[in-house]
């Protein structure tokens, strides 16, 4: 169902709590309930979709209500939106940065992709990790840059050792953290030493830390990288609101590096126009830290949930830091994959190099996660040759 420019205000800017469900917040093409904002249930065909890593719950009240305020006259004027200084001023509080250490984009993507171009060619290599999120992978490989990709460990984390020695006159490393598929996450001090070493022995050597999960990561250990990107010109951090926020649809990301860092980024490859709800829903977001409290409390309640109905069924997963969980099944994913949507179950692609062994499945409601484990059981009851003659 398409929604006219008339119904869209009349259900958002009138004072309603109910949001149209194809106005896309928390997933790329749905909105679900959350404990304090209602929103209508989406229509995916019957199925449950727990396979894009995006936040069932969508963003916080104070949020949608920054939503709504904002949903005036005025968008209908000035391609510039009047409230994206204040998105910039929000975000370089929250982090005690300058507004010179900071660029925004619609979503990720495309800083990913930027800065991909912006130090990779064809003598200057793209060092990335497998499995780990490919955009830099793909980017690199459009261009003709070669590519060095470094297996994960045993623990299936990044293997900082073996990505050290992979960079060494290379353009560009990426490095996921916590890393997706496999929800894996190093300790502040590995990746400062990882930093700082590879600094001194590669200076020429950008390094992309993605933190699009950084939000969901448990326990002290782990840190985030902005303040030695603060400090080194060779850091960048690339962090997201598709995920804790629950804003994938809304399309908003941002990267924090020195001047000189942004300006080559910003220069090789375009990163959008932010608009303005997306303007207001980022200054919100970034400003409700209760909410963020709370949604990190409700994922790891659904991720130790999902995680031991596993356990009781006999498989092991990693420690995920994420909002995914990735689970050694011990037969192809694909197979499961299409097991679970002959019952209507969405749950990840192949992640090569596990995808004969591995599956990732995003963390949906607990109601969500409830009905799906009871999808697992049956599926994975079943011996993997039995289900292949089916």
């Amino acid at each position: 169902m398409s929604v006219s420019r008339r119904s869209f205000f009349r259900t958002v800017g009138a004072g309603s709590a109910v949001l149209s469900a194809d106005f896309v917040i928390g997933r790329g093409h749905e909105a679900m309930a959350f404990e304090r904002v209602e929103f209508q249930a989406p229509d995916d065909g019957g199925f449950l979709r727990i396979d894009s890593n995006e936040n069932p719950r969508g963003p916080g009240k104070l949020t949608v209500e920054a939503i709504k305020a904002s949903t005036t006259y005025r968008m209908g004027r000035g391609y510039a939106p009047d409230n994206v200084m204040e998105l910039y001023n929000a975000i370089a509080s929250h982090w005690s940065v300058e507004r010179t250490n900071l660029i925004t984009a619609t979503g990720s993507g495309p800083i990913l992709e930027a800065a991909t171009r912006a130090y990779c060619s064809a003598d200057k290599a793209l060092v990335t990790a497998a499995p780990t999120f490919t955009t830099c992978e793909q980017t690199a490989r459009r261009m003709g840059a070669p590519v060095k990709v470094v297996p994960v460990d045993k623990s299936l984390g990044l293997d900082v050792e073996a990505m050290t020695a992979a960079a060494q006159g290379a353009g560009l490393v990426f490095f996921c953290n916590p890393n997706n598929p496999t929800g894996t996450a190093h300790d502040a001090v590995t990746v400062e030493k990882f930093i700082r070493g590879l600094a001194q022995s590669s200076p020429d050597t950008k390094i992309l830390m993605d933190e699009a999960y950084f939000d969901y990561a448990h326990g002290t250990a782990v840190k985030t990288a902005i303040p030695l990107a603060k400090e080194l010109p060779s850091v960048i951090v690339a962090r997201t609101y598709s995920k804790a926020h629950g804003m994938a649809g809304l399309r908003l990301g941002y990267a924090i590096a020195q001047p000189e860092t942004l300006r080559a980024v910003g220069n090789a490859w375009g990163l959008g126009s932010i608009n303005t709800l997306t303007a207001a829903a980022g200054a919100a977001s970034i400003r409700d830290t209760a909410h963020m409290d709370e949604e990190r409390a409700e994922n790891a309640r659904i991720r130790d949930f999902t995680l031991q109905a596993f356990r009781d069924m006999g498989f092991e997963g990693t420690d995920a830091h994420t909002n995914c969980v990735f689970i050694d099944i011990k037969r192809p994913a694909k197979d499961f994959r299409e097991a679970c949507a002959a019952e209507k179950v969405k749950v990840g692609r192949d992640f090569p190099p596990y995808e004969k062994s591995h599956t990732r499945i995003t963390l949906g409601t607990m109601d969500e996660m409830k009905q799906a484990v009871a999808v697992f059981r049956r599926v994975l009851s079943a011996s993997p040759s039995s289900r292949a003659a089916q």
